[in-house]
């Protein structure tokens, strides 16, 4: 399901340009409730694939991504903060509704369980309606103007009541002689006479324009030109369709408007594929954890009630540092992908401590210490993407770099599994996670060192020219 959900995020770019946020999330929230209330009557492996893993994960991609879109959307100051507080949410759900799933299994059977899950999950739409566009919202401000002025002057015998607002506007507006008129912008007397004003004057009485000027000669030449113009279209898609050449130059025009509307070209930039390289590392580390953690813990001794109380103490120092630090970060001038790179490398530095530890007050130290660093990294995650996006295409790079998570799952998790099965060592599993995050920093230290490399050569070249330019003035002099 989780796979299926990063790879819905290739979707969501397109939905949103094509449709509104707002929808796509309605469409997210309705297809979780259908997979829930689909899998109820499943009674093989295939169903449940199908209806729960398929319609499930897709559902919970688009209204995951999507809510990131409107957080986006909706805060510009306080960014930080609201995407920390929803994620806060989410890891308060995943903590309550294991309780609520056991609670509803032990009164209820299976089905009835799936069936009753499904009608909560149905309150989803009732959320994302409330994805209203900003538009909605956004106050009209009203500007006085001192005096308005018109050039359409009214017939005083058509209509004498405006006749003083005619003598205010004679009074503020200078109208030009014919001999300013003919220097006006240089244009010859000719053509100026050519091109006179077409209105004449204006019936404020009937609303009626008066337009003279425009001779049947002209006209008919504006005609002809129409004509030429409609006969070479008909024309041209004829040859469109006999000339196989003129067929492939409007496949490629097709497939580059694709390319264009799927902002496939966010994937020629090397500071995005960067960015895409470091998230995804992040999340297959996060993830491979998590699973490997409660084995690491039995492996070492430890109860089933100590590893309960292991893995929450550092739950409740995550949440902690959701809720503590983005509000500070939100007013200091850091970017978040130092933020990011901090935290991840904190992360990855105190499990290969852990990974050396063998009491329960050093593991609980060290892990209170690599929840509170965790949540420094993941609450900058998609701020990392809100800070390299123009604002319009944020959709299309949080969808691609959900598939590129995807993809990245899919590769490196059950190849750090084989490591983990051919040493049979938690301890080195742990070691090769900090390895992959420690590659991250070496790409970004060498993207920084290209970056300067390059605004070094830049600048020398605008030095150069600017130098040129000079000599050359000199000359001319």
């Amino acid at each position: 399901m989780d796979g299926i959900a990063n790879f819905s995020g290739l979707s969501v770019g397109p939905l949103t340009k094509k449709y509104s946020y707002r929808k796509v999330a309605i469409l997210g929230a309705a297809l979780c409730t259908t997979a829930f209330l689909s899998t109820a009557p499943a009674n093989s492996m295939l169903h449940i694939l199908i209806t729960y893993a398929v319609i499930g994960g897709t559902g919970f991609g688009l209204a995951n991504l999507s809510t990131l879109i409107v957080i986006n959307e909706y805060f510009t100051k306080k960014k930080g903060q609201a995407i920390a507080l929803s994620m806060t949410g989410t890891v308060v759900g995943f903590m309550l509704m294991p309780q609520v799933v056991r609670f509803l299994l032990d009164e209820y059977d299976f089905r009835s369980a799936l069936l009753i899950i499904g009608a909560l999950s149905l309150h989803a739409v009732v959320g994302a309606c409330l994805f209203q566009p900003v538009s909605w919202h956004k106050k009209a401000v009203t500007v006085e103007a001192e005096e308005a002025h018109t050039l359409l002057l009214t017939d005083k015998k058509d209509n004498p009541a405006s006749t003083d607002t005619a003598n205010r506007v004679k009074s503020n507006v200078s109208w030009p002689t014919s001999e300013e008129k003919n220097n006006l912008l240089d244009i010859p007397s000719k053509d100026f006479l050519k091109k006179e004003s077409l209105i004449q004057h204006f019936d404020g009485a009937e609303n009626t324009l008066y337009i003279e000027g425009i001779t049947v000669e002209e006209s008919g030449k504006e005609l002809e030109k129409l004509n030429d113009n409609s006969n070479g279209v008909e024309t041209q898609k004829t040859n469109t369709k006999n000339n196989p050449r003129k067929h492939t130059k409007s496949l490629k025009s097709s497939l580059s408007r694709f390319y264009n509307f799927m902002d496939l070209d966010l994937l020629r930039d090397g500071v995005y594929l960067n960015i895409l390289y470091s998230q995804s590392m992040l999340v297959v580390v996060e993830m491979n954890f998590k699973l490997i953690l409660p084995f690491f813990l039995s492996d070492l001794g430890f109860t089933h009630s100590e590893t309960a109380s292991v893995l929450s103490s550092m739950a409740v120092s995550d949440i902690c540092c959701r809720l503590i630090v983005p509000p500070i970060l939100d007013r200091v001038a850091v970017s978040r992908r130092t933020t990011f790179m901090f935290g991840s490398i904190c992360v990855a530095l105190g499990r290969s401590c852990l990974a050396l530890q063998r009491t329960l007050g050093q593991i609980i130290i060290t892990l209170v210490i690599i929840g509170f660093f965790r949540g420094i990294s993941l609450t900058s995650l998609p701020l990392v993407l809100t800070e390299y996006s123009s604002g319009n295409n944020f959709p299309s790079v949080l969808g691609l770099s959900m598939v590129f998570k995807g993809i990245s799952i899919v590769i490196l998790g059950p190849l750090l599994g084989y490591i983990r099965d051919v040493t049979k060592s938690y301890p080195l599993f742990i070691h090769c996670q900090t390895v992959l995050m420690i590659s991250v920093l070496i790409a970004w230290i060498v993207e920084i060192i290209i970056l300067k490399s390059k605004e070094n050569k830049q600048a020398v070249l605008d030095v150069l020219h600017r130098e040129t330019e000079d000599k050359i003035t000199v000359t001319k002099v």
